[in-house]
């Protein structure tokens, strides 16, 4: 029934609605932790800020409504876990995955609100794990003791949760949308863009990164409705984004902000650039700037060259003033 099951926005499993008093230990396909465990890692281990086994036993919440598809245990290793689908007010599905879970309050079958109580924290099959959780979203419906993928299939399978909550969130009326090639949207004159077919809107451009030289920018200029509190939002493609030091410039209403993003990580997903006022004055205009001089060197081996991606830019109002 999807008028009724349907999402209406995305909030934190822990710490809710804002994920308060909670960090984020591990994050998805993270190089750290494959050269720990021999594994790429296919979500976030959310741990309390106190550390240890102090948030044994903490709530633990589904992220929006949907319906539960999985709820068992799992050896060797994940314990506990609840699999939910939700289906998002485009028609698109994923998957959000809460494990090594102390116990399980969903059961298979059962429709859930965002914010419901589904389990707890806990430390795996065994106890073999600190306490922490172990959460996921996923693109596509997989078994919920999927482990040992590739960090491609990862990365084309996954989402980098927080970054997909924070597009996601709950009371987003107002959003405004800029496209590379929009109007409102201007490139430099060089010859060095290149297009690409993948990305937002079916498409993107990117050129190559530069060290001293700045020769390809872009910068988006929306006419934002109202004056408020916004959250950028940058769309990373899946392909010709291999800079780690792609250097978002966010001029608002206090001024001027340098969010360097690693392109490198992310795989078709949007990723918070921040929070920012914006007013609707002609005088102080909303303005994101990218460019090529991210300070990775131009070289003479193609296969070493970074790849900086220039694709949407999403303003969704958060608070207005």
């Amino acid at each position: 029934m999807p008028g009724e099951t349907e999402t209406d926005g995305f909030d934190f499993p822990c710490g809710r609605p804002d994920g308060e008093g909670y960090y984020i230990a591990a994050g998805l396909a993270e190089e750290p932790y494959y050269r720990r465990f021999g594994a790429w890692h296919t979500g976030e281990d959310w741990n309390g800020v106190r550390g240890g086994d102090s948030d044994l036993g903490y709530g633990v919440h589904a992220v929006a409504n949907g319906v539960v598809v999985a709820s068992d245990y799992f050896v060797p290793s994940w314990g506990n876990v609840v699999l939910i689908r939700h289906e998002l007010p485009n028609g698109d599905q994923v998957w959000s995955q809460y494990a090594h879970l102390l116990e399980r309050r969903a059961v298979l079958g059962d429709f859930v609100e965002r914010g419901e109580l589904i389990g707890s924290i806990g430390k795996g099959h065994n106890n073999r794990y600190p306490a922490h959780l172990h959460f996921e979203i996923r693109r596509r419906d997989l078994a919920p003791d999927t482990w040992g993928l590739s960090r491609a299939q990862v990365l084309n399978w996954y989402v980098h949760p927080t970054e997909f909550i924070k597009a996601h969130r709950p009371g987003l009326a107002v959003e405004v949308t800029l496209e590379e090639d929009d109007e409102a949207c201007i490139r430099s004159e060089s010859r060095y863009w290149h297009r690409s077919s993948i990305g937002h809107g079916d498409g993107s451009y990117w050129t190559y990164t530069m060290r001293g030289k700045e020769d390809c920018w872009a910068e988006w200029r929306p006419v934002l409705p109202r004056t408020g509190l916004y959250e950028v939002m940058a769309y990373i493609p899946a392909a010709n984004a291999t800079s780690v030091q792609a250097g978002y410039e966010i001029t608002h209403r206090r001024g001027t902000q340098v969010v360097t993003i690693d392109q490198s990580r992310y795989f078709n997903q949007w990723v918070s650039l921040g929070r920012y006022p914006f007013s609707i004055s002609p005088s102080m205009s909303a303005v994101v700037r990218l460019s090529d001089m991210t300070g990775e060197p131009f070289t003479r081996d193609k296969a070493s060259r970074k790849q900086i991606a220039f694709d949407a830019i999403r303003f969704g109002l958060i608070e207005q003033v």
